[in-house]
């Protein structure tokens, strides 16, 4: 009898542990936000200890900067299972300890968005943030919403979404509820969460068939100056491309690009987010068409690339990235820099754009490299602390990044004789690794050596551990190509070189210095405070620069009058309206060039051909 009894509470024990709570489940209600805010509620999975840490991101995958989304959250409880509240401490800006959590049961707390919060001192790049604008769109990416239990960050997430009526949420994730207001995702664990971006709006989508995968296209355009179609038309050629480029097959079933087009006249910043299998864009509606289309087919290039990497090629540093301490991996060449570069080539060798234009964007960024950055730094060491000292270096990644990318590929090309290149390479490395092996952050270089060719090892060791420039002028010579880092090119001068500042206390514009005035500045006779009232007959203060400086860009040309209507103080103390005219000259600069060579050998016509996929040009 005894044994039976045993047996019977060793059963039952073990009966109740069965329905012990193992997986997150998460509310919001869009419907109901207060003060800008959305309560998210959370069902709690069964906690064990004498105190659990429940946190919010510090930094996410991508961004490569510290944006503490916890600041965000306020008014944060813990109840017990009859709805009576556990003691709670925040002990740092990301961190709850809750105590006794063996009784917890759910947490609340509110969010307030990162996009209009100055009073909350930190500078989330808005496509790595939130946005709550009740009944026209919510942008959620998940990070900045849903957090987890320190040590608890792989376990199943579900998440239920309230949506107004007429809503769709555009996101990678696939909904479980079909109809109705309610939405419910069910991700695998928080890693996979805080990789798939949200946005609710009423929708303006388009999907796309692109080889073997659905790519959904989603636009918020406030204005509705631009539709969807219009976008998915101008990047479907490119993700073709980037399809060929990748041998054919996609490595994703869905994709996902959501876009929010910003119709603040003061926007200063824009950009984009990748994900593994989404990107969210924060674009100015003030572009123009033209604008537009080449900024998206850019931008969404390098983005959609990094379904290859960091998703199918990553270090054990992103593979279990920690959110609150994270340790930097050494790879950014390959993470940004080699995508970067892929995004350009692929339009190389699909046609989309010609062998100068592609030669153009390289001289941009060897100069960019060389003048913006410390183009003599490692890029493994400037990777390793990106976060904190080497901060203002990260944006390289796009130039020298790009351009150690395009050396490596040549590099492999030149060793092999034309048949083995970066492609090859990062199909290679996939297939080592893939989506669930992570690579350790120091063996890479070796690994790509074993796959490759014993020289590469002297290759990483001397361009990317070390800090000597790219033997630019030898790899591109084996493809028939000079490359001159001082060569010289004409354009048309349009930069003033002057300053510009506030007037204390009001929206408009004052020139604040001249020290650095180029020859059109200098010829239009722009003084120190001269207070600007009109660039070149519209109205030039706070509100209006940005657009009316775009258009200056975009539609001037070389021999136009650019004119300046100025306040400005006269020796008698009176303050005069002058109008300053000047036209638009060209100038001859020293500047990286690529140029074709007249006659090139056999052998460097076919490597040439090689890396371009076809015939040179």
């Amino acid at each position: 009898m005894k044994k039976a009894q045993y047996l019977f509470l060793t059963l039952l024990v073990a009966s109740l542990t069965g329905f012990a709570q193992k997986e997150y489940n998460f509310s919001v209600d869009l419907t109901k936000p207060l003060d800008d805010k959305l309560t998210v509620e959370l069902e709690t999975p069964s906690v064990r200890g004498k105190s659990i840490l429940y946190h919010l991101p510090k930094i996410v995958p991508g961004t490569y900067s510290i944006n503490n989304y916890g600041s965000y959250a306020t008014n944060f409880k813990a109840f017990d299972k009859k709805g009576r509240e556990l003691k709670v401490e925040k002990i740092d800006k990301n961190s709850w300890k809750i105590s006794k959590p063996r009784k917890l049961s759910r947490l609340s707390y509110q969010i307030d968005d990162t996009w209009d919060t100055p009073e909350i001192e930190e500078d989330v790049f808005e496509p790595s943030g939130t946005n709550i604008d009740e009944d026209k769109v919510f942008v959620l990416n998940t990070f900045g919403l849903f957090g987890y239990f320190q040590g608890m960050d792989r376990l199943p997430y579900r998440v239920n979404i309230t949506k107004p009526a007429g809503f769709y949420g555009s996101t990678p994730l696939i909904n479980q509820n079909k109809g109705g207001n309610q939405d419910l995702f069910v991700t695998k664990d928080y890693h996979e969460l805080a990789d798939s971006p949200m946005m609710y709006n009423r929708p303006d989508t388009v999907w796309l068939k692109v080889g073997n995968a659905d790519i959904l296209v989603s636009v918020f355009s406030p204005n509705d100056k631009f539709a969807t179609k219009d976008l998915a038309a101008d990047i479907k050629p490119t993700l073709e491309a980037q399809k060929d480029y990748m041998g054919g097959t996609l490595p994703i079933d869905k994709y996902a690009f959501i876009i929010y087009m910003s119709d603040d006249k003061n926007l200063t910043r824009y950009g984009a987010l990748e994900h593994s299998q989404s990107s969210f864009y924060y674009l100015p509606e003030t572009f123009s068409e033209a604008q537009l289309s080449k900024s998206i087919k850019d931008i969404a290039a390098h983005e959609f690339f990094h379904i290859l990497t960091p998703l199918n090629i990553h270090s054990e540093e992103i593979g279990d990235f920690d959110f609150i301490d994270p340790k930097m991996s050494r790879h950014l060449w390959l993470y940004e820099g080699l995508t970067e570069y892929a995004a350009h080539h692929a339009q190389l060798r699909a046609g989309i754009i010609d062998l100068t234009t592609y030669l153009d964007r390289q001289a941009d960024k060897v100069e960019n490299s060389r003048t913006r950055y410390t183009d003599t730094l490692s890029f493994t060491a400037m990777s390793s602390d990106v976060l904190e000292k080497y901060k203002d270096e990260y944006s390289n990644v796009y130039e020298k990044g790009a351009l150690i990318g395009l050396s490596l590929d040549l590099k492999l090309r030149q060793l092999s004789g034309g048949k083995y290149g970066t492609q090859d390479l990062l199909r290679d490395l996939a297939k080592t690794y893939g989506k669930d092996k992570s690579f350790k952050d120091e063996e890479l270089f070796d690994k790509i050596t074993e796959l490759t060719f014993p020289e590469m090892r002297d290759f990483f060791r001397r361009y990317v551990e070390g800090g000597e420039p790219l033997p630019l002028k030898e790899l591109f010579s084996a493809i028939g190509i000079d490359y001159d880092p001082e060569g010289q090119k004409k354009e048309v001068e349009k930069a003033f070189g002057v300053s510009f500042a506030l007037v204390p206390g009001t929206r408009s514009i004052l020139i604040s210095s001249t020290d650095q005035a180029t020859d059109l500045g200098q010829r239009l006779g722009v003084e120190q405070m001269d207070q600007i009232v009109l660039l070149n007959d519209q109205p030039f203060d706070a509100d209006t620069y940005s657009t009316v400086l775009q258009d200056y860009d975009e539609n001037f040309k070389l021999g136009d009058e650019v004119s300046f209507t100025v306040k400005r103080k006269m020796p008698d103390n009176s303050i005069n309206e002058v109008k300053l005219t000047a036209d638009l000259r060209e100038a001859t600069v020293t500047y990286p060039t690529f140029m074709p060579k007249g006659a090139p050998t056999p052998q460097q016509l076919q490597l040439r051909e090689s890396w371009m996929g076809r015939m040179p040009q």
